[in-house]
């Protein structure tokens, strides 16, 4: 969790650039994870005070050692603990007390083991807010400032490492070494975060805003433990210009907690995910390769662009349309080119080649490279165009001779890149990159590799997240003597009608409906509410209506009307001889119009978030449908929708009279109201089918399910 002092300031100072480092269990010998901090430090020149702290060596590394730090006059800024998890609590309680304001903890044997571990790791914490300090770890490899030489690290460090813009963070060490060490960027900081039992990536994005030698974060996590204080760090992140990338493991789909509603299979917790990072304004990657070339672009794109379209070039027809093909699956605009664009490649170009984007120069520019530079400024000039692709391949394992080839075309591109006002980046299709002889030439040219993780970068950079400002909930929590409150406090299982007059007192439209406990209470219900009816099982147990038989649709006599009620309750009752049967509610029968979906589902630690989609019978088989946390304003809910067929399908499918659209945005809005006053007592809620009637007759959800958090999911 996040460090919940208000003031870390000084204490991630001292964890992040340290003047002293105490290692406690310092030691040479070669395995030890302290001998591999002790090593580091010396072979990384780290400016400051190295302290081996070991009870009985006069030296370790021939570095005068102490017995006890309370022997220093003056506190360590951290101390790096190398012994065994048994002994690290004592030790940090000594680093506490002595006034040290950091450490590093890299024991195993916390909360990722047993019992004992987890209560372990909670002593750890208290010990951290008790002494206000920041810690990396436990079950962590540690952090290293490339700047400093702060090599608090138990691994090996490749001196091949060098000085840059990136700080990279992460709860896996194994990921921390893979992508320090691709050689494609320079690092600020590596922090090996592990546990991140005290200190956790927020307070670490938070330092880094005002980190001088930082440019880019990335971060690659395992969990958001703390919404609020990440949400925070990333605007003190963008604040300072810093874009941060994002990499989360564990992104396959788990089974929802509620998974009764049908919202619980549409919006899984990778959902959530997304949608916070979207509000946060976070670049989330969903591999390494994906991070790394982000990462690249970010760090040595020059100007960001002023357009969202791409133009792509290349010399293959075949090659151009399969970059086109993976820019049309990950939703990267290449849009059409103006006319003056077009007259001007048709000069360049010789008169079989289709002035378009993707440009195929053809294999002309291999004759001439002026002309591909031609081409470049030609398309420069195109206002839709905001970032230039030159698709290149000149693989790795050529020979000098045809490697030469290509060489023309990548000085054309680094002429251009010189004084360009468009950006352009030199992209290989392969994810091995391109022959040492073209890679030397393109000096201040960004580089990229492998197609979809290179356009994946390139969109994410003509497309960046914005950090949404925050919707503050409209109203206030309903009080705990409400009796709706209380019965969702105490997991009530509310039925279907109950559910609806809940809603409604939040402004939802629903249908009429009364519940008869009699046939002749069903034939007078009927009468009363304007035939044709339909008629539904009441029962808290009987989650599936239709499968249980529990439903009749078109009741059009009293008579009718009377079967049904009967045939409900017999076929209810075979169905589940346990359920409690309440009786048959009859409701009316409420018209045509598009059927949608919208609900809310919980998804911890962001709370309750909304889901919008097509509704009806086959709303898990079309699964079509989106989801932002909550609250939403007006402009969220037509975002959500948009995200959508039913954006298409409101305005009017196949000539249909279209839908009323803002209807569907007041149910949305009205649910996240309701969210507001019951949120935190509800696990989920179900509005399927919610009809939307044409234009300006509104919009009526016709069945509706509601589960309290805690409620017994055990539904028949």
């Amino acid at each position: 969790m996040a460090m919940k002092s208000p003031d870390m300031t000084a204490a991630m100072q001292a964890m992040m650039n340290p003047r002293s480092v105490a290692v406690i269990g310092a030691t040479e010998r070669p395995d030890a994870s302290s001998s591999y901090v002790m090593r580091n430090l010396m072979a990384f020149g780290f400016s400051g005070t190295i302290i081996p702290v070991h009870p009985k060596a006069d030296q370790v590394f021939g570095i005068p050692a102490i017995p006890a730090l309370d022997r220093l006059d003056t506190p360590a800024d951290v101390a790096v603990i190398g012994i065994g998890a048994t002994h690290v609590l004592g030790a940090l309680e000594a680093a506490g007390k002595a006034g040290t304001k950091a450490a590093v903890v890299l024991a195993s044997g916390f909360a990722e083991t047993d019992d004992e571990g987890k209560a372990r790791q909670q002593a750890l914490i208290e010990i951290a807010e008790k002494y206000g300090m920041a810690i990396c770890g436990p079950n962590c490899l540690g952090l290293f400032n490339l700047s400093s030489g702060a090599a608090l690290y138990s691994s090996t460090l490749s001196p091949n490492l060098r000085k840059g813009g990136l700080a990279l963070l992460s709860h896996s060490g194994a990921s921390a070494i893979a992508l320090a060490n691709t050689g494609r960027f320079g690092l600020s900081h590596i922090v090996s975060s592990g546990n991140s039992a005290a200190t956790d990536i927020p307070d670490y994005l938070a330092y880094l805003a005002s980190d001088e030698a930082t440019r880019v974060a990335g971060v690659v996590l395992e969990a958001i433990r703390d919404p609020k204080a990440f949400s925070a760090a990333m605007q003190a992140m963008h604040a300072a210009g810093k874009p941060v990338i994002a990499l989360r493991a564990g992104r396959s789909a788990k089974g929802s907690a509620a998974t009764a509603a049908h919202t619980g299979a549409l919006a899984a917790a990778n959902e959530a995910y997304e949608a916070f990072f979207r509000r946060s304004g976070v670049i989330e990657v969903s591999d390494m390769d994906a991070f790394v070339e982000t990462a690249s672009l970010c760090l040595s794109l020059k100007a960001k662009p002023r357009a969202r379209g791409v133009a792509v070039v290349g010399v293959s027809g075949g090659g151009v349309a399969h970059v086109s093909d993976i820019a049309s699956e990950i939703g990267l605009e290449l849009p059409e080119l103006a006319t003056e664009t077009k007259a001007g490649l048709k000069v360049l170009l010789p008169a079989f080649a289709t002035p378009q984007n993707p440009v195929d120069t053809t294999g002309i520019v291999f004759a001439d490279g002026s002309i591909y530079a031609r081409v470049l400024e030609t398309l420069a000039n195109d206002p839709s165009i905001g970032l230039i692709v030159a698709s290149q391949d000149a693989p790795v394992g050529l020979d000098a001779g045809g490697a030469a080839e290509y060489v023309g075309i990548a000085e054309a591109v680094a002429g251009y890149a010189r004084n360009a006002t468009v950006p352009a980046v030199f992209m290989s299709n392969l994810s091995s990159g391109h022959h040492p002889a073209v890679r030397a030439v393109l000096d201040g040219v960004p580089v990229l590799n492998g197609t979809r993780a290179a356009l994946t970068a390139i969109r994410n950079m003509v497309e960046p997240p914005v950090l949404r400002a925050a919707i503050s909930p409209a109203v206030e929590l309903a009080p705990a003597g409400d009796p709706w409150a209380k019965r969702l406090a105490a997991g009530d299982k509310l039925t279907e009608r109950e559910a609806k007059e809940l809603l409604a007192s939040c402004g939802l439209r629903v249908t009429k409906e009364r519940l008869a406990t009699t046939a002749d209470e069903a034939a007078a219900a009927a009468l009363e509410i304007g035939f044709p009816v339909v008629l539904k099982i009441e029962s808290p147990d009987i989650l599936h209506k239709t499968e249980a038989g529990g439903v009749r649709l078109n009741i059009a006599s009293e008579a009718e009307a009377r079967q049904a009620f009967d045939a409900i309750m017999a076929s209810a009752r075979a169905y589940a001889p346990a359920a409690e049967l309440r009786g048959v509610v009859v409701q009316e029968m409420a018209g045509r119009g598009v059927e949608a979906l919208i609900g809310l589902v919980r998804h911890e630690p962001f709370g309750l978030g909304i889901v919008v989609g097509v509704g009806g019978v086959l709303v898990e088989l079309v699964k079509d449908a989106a989801f932002d946390l909550l609250p939403i304003d007006r402009a969220a809910a037509e975002a959500l929708i948009d995200r959508t067929r039913l954006g298409h399908i409101l305005a009017g499918h196949r000539g249909a009279p279209a839908a009323d659209r803002e209807a569907l945005v007041e149910a949305m809005l009205a649910l996240s109201r309701f969210a507001d006053h019951y949120g935190h007592l509800v696990e989920a809620v179900d509005l399927n089918p919610v009809v939307v009637f044409e234009n300006g007759k509104g919009a009526c959800a016709l069945d509706a399910l509601v589960i309290a958090v805690g409620s017994d999911l055990g539904f028949l």
